[in-house]
């Protein structure tokens, strides 16, 4: 390898942009994807780029923990965020001045603080809080673990909670005449659980009143309020994971009435949205491209802004940040051009590089990829990204490994680092990175297509897609491997139990039994909106879906992975398969990590992990 699985685990990776509402300054945060012990916080500092001059500036040292989320004030001249300095269990807010100095804490909570948010006439800090709970005996559903909105008062230290302490709030947004909130609230007493039927309330900041909006069948989020106070803009559609938020625009009169669809049948799916004065603008996924445009409110009518073949902010959503001198800054990179801070134009979409953060583009040169497209099971046109190997030779088939996303609302997107990828090519593969049905990009009802339907159609999609590349004389059918994590670990799992085509996988963070995965998983209201029902009211279905049904089947040796603190996807799913499996005589291996949730924290398990997979890979594969 050009590289050593330590120095791709070590590398910094940049976040949370933020720019100054003067459009002077942009704040990010820069620091590693990893906990370096199971005691040791993320180290992440908060850093400044001056937009004339291009200097960087460390606005936090390093080893004062985790340092996220910078919100300018008003008039750009303080920055508040959330840090773990002074205990790593607890994040508290804080606020510094743009001049530097020492950060001056905000708040002393015992629990968490979240999302902090600015007043328009910047007076107060808005956040979400919730105390920490402990009770011995646990009493299920009987003391819910909620956020609740809390507003600061920065003059007078007036500290208070203004939403309602029985039910949870998501997220929030502020009307820019400082009166009311936009929050979104479920009462369910289990706030995984609850997501997925949340609908949108107001609270009026005077008064108290709590008021419902609307009702929508489907998930929803990005919360917007518009420049007069008056309606509400908001993203639903059918999504898989909280935070995860993608679909079309809506808009609702805030005190209440029908929502209207403003991109009904768009070919984006849309991930975040601000209203302005100009209009309501949005940033996109779009098949392999990141999109930024207008809607104009009152007709729906449409304008672009930019549209590439690049990721915006990673595999969060394409937020712009917007300044007030008609410019936006953004994290920007592609499989080409490593992540760095740009400045856009809102006006006709012009880029400008800020940073040149370090890297070793000679140990991680730039990915040679290629959009593949094919036709998938139900005759629609499917996307994937194909990586090339180092030193490819064209007149050569080569092995493939193939990389399932997870969600499955989500996507595949340009992106520099892209480990499994880097990893996996290093050994001489091909990977596809398939975006079949059920993914982002192709607008809400391609989005949707896989409800009631997963390991099915999507499956057919991405079993298409190989026989398209075999058949196109890249691939070497005898030398196969498939992968994937979270619902890609799923379809993984399913895909040994329908085919013995590949000829080892790996699965990680997997669901394998849809039966007793519902009754136990915090998020279960993933599961019936995905299957379109109850486990309980259509057992045939679920138990059809469930790779344990056909365990039996399984010849690939596959590899199973899972953190023992998996809240998304329960450790027992890959004990149960790997019991089966066992049984069944199917070579296999079950590595379980202490502490780790559905994504691994620690610097040891990751180095572990990606030790495990090309170990796996390049035993059975070659």
């Amino acid at each position: 390898m050009r590289f050593t699985i330590e120095s791709l685990i070590d590398l910094d990776h940049p976040s949370d942009v933020e720019i100054s509402p003067d459009g002077a300054y942009v704040a990010f945060v820069l620091g590693k994807g990893y906990k370096p012990d199971k005691d040791t916080p993320h180290p992440k500092t908060l850093q400044v780029v001056d937009v004339a001059t291009r200097q960087v500036r460390a606005y936090t040292s390093k080893g004062t923990g985790t340092n996220d989320q910078p919100r300018w004030s008003p008039d750009s001249r303080r920055i508040a965020f959330v840090s773990n300095r002074a205990n790593k269990d607890e994040a508290q807010l804080y606020v510094i001045n743009l001049d530097g100095g020492e950060a001056q804490a905000l708040t002393d909570l015992r629990g968490k603080v979240d999302a902090p948010r600015w007043s328009a006439d910047g007076t107060a800090l808005a956040f979400l809080y919730c105390p920490n709970i402990e009770t011995d005996p646990l009493v299920v559903d009987a003391v819910p673990p909620f956020n609740r909105v809390w507003i600061l008062n920065l003059e007078t230290g007036d500290l208070k909670a203004v939403t309602p302490e029985n039910v949870h709030v998501f997220e929030y947004d502020w009307s820019l005449d400082g009166k009311t909130l936009a929050v979104l609230t479920s009462p369910h007493p289990n706030p995984m659980e609850g997501w997925y039927s949340a609908q949108i309330h107001t609270v009026d900041l005077a008064s108290g009143k709590f008021a419902q909006t609307c009702t929508m069948p489907h998930q929803l989020g990005r919360l917007a309020f518009s420049p007069d106070s008056a309606s509400i803009a908001f993203v639903s559609g059918v999504m898989s994971d909280e935070g995860n938020v993608a679909g079309e625009v809506y808009i609702v009169p805030a005190s209440g009435g029908e929502a209207r669809n403003l991109t009904p049948g768009s070919e984006c799916s849309i991930t975040w949205i601000e209203w302005r004065g100009e209009g309501i603008l949005y940033g996109a996924r779009q098949i392999d491209s990141a999109v930024a445009a207008w809607i104009d409110p009152a007709t729906g009518a449409q304008r672009l802004i930019s549209k590439g073949n690049y990721a915006i902010n990673g595999w969060a959503a394409q937020r712009l940040h917007p300044a007030s001198n008609g410019t936006f800054a953004v994290l920007r990179e592609s499989f080409t051009e490593p992540p760095n801070v740009y400045l856009g134009s809102l006006a006709d979409g012009a880029w400008t590089q800020l940073t040149d953060l370090p890297f070793d583009q000679e140990s991680f040169p730039p990915l040679r990829v290629e959009n593949q497209f094919w036709k998938g099971g139900a005759g629609d046109r499917i996307h994937g990204f194909l990586i090339y190997p180092p030193n490819y030779d064209p007149s050569k088939r080569y092995p493939l490994f193939l990389h399932v996303h997870g969600g499955p609302s989500w996507g595949y997107v340009p992106r520099y680092i892209s480990a499994w990828e880097r990893l996996i090519t290093e050994l001489g593969c091909l990977v596809l990175m398939p975006n079949p049905r059920g993914s982002w990009g192709y607008g809400h009802a391609f989005q949707a297509a896989n409800v009631a339907d997963l390991g099915g159609g999507d499956w057919q999609d991405i079993n298409a897609g190989v026989d398209a590349l075999v058949a196109e004389g890249l691939v070497d059918p005898a030398q196969m491997a498939v992968g994937g994590w979270s619902y890609g670990g799923y379809l993984t799992t399913w895909i040994v139990t329908q085919t013995d085509r590949f000829c080892c996988a790996v699965a990680g963070a997997s669901i394998t039994n849809y039966e007793s995965n519902y009754g136990v998983v915090p998020n279960r209201e993933w599961q019936t909106t995905m299957f379109g029902s109850n486990v309980y009211d259509d057992f045939e279905l679920h138990r059809s879906r469930s790779p344990i049904a056909f365990a039996n089947r399984a010849k690939t040796p596959i590899l199973l992975v899972h953190g023992e603190r998996d809240q998304a996807a329960p450790t027992d799913q890959s004990v149960e398969f790997y019991t089966a499996l066992k049984h069944f005589g199917t070579t296999t291996q079950l590595v379980l990590y202490p502490r780790e949730p559905h994504g691994f924290q620690e610097r040891a398990h990751q180095i572990d992990l990606y030790e495990r997979i090309v170990g796996w890979v390049s035993k059975y594969l070659f």
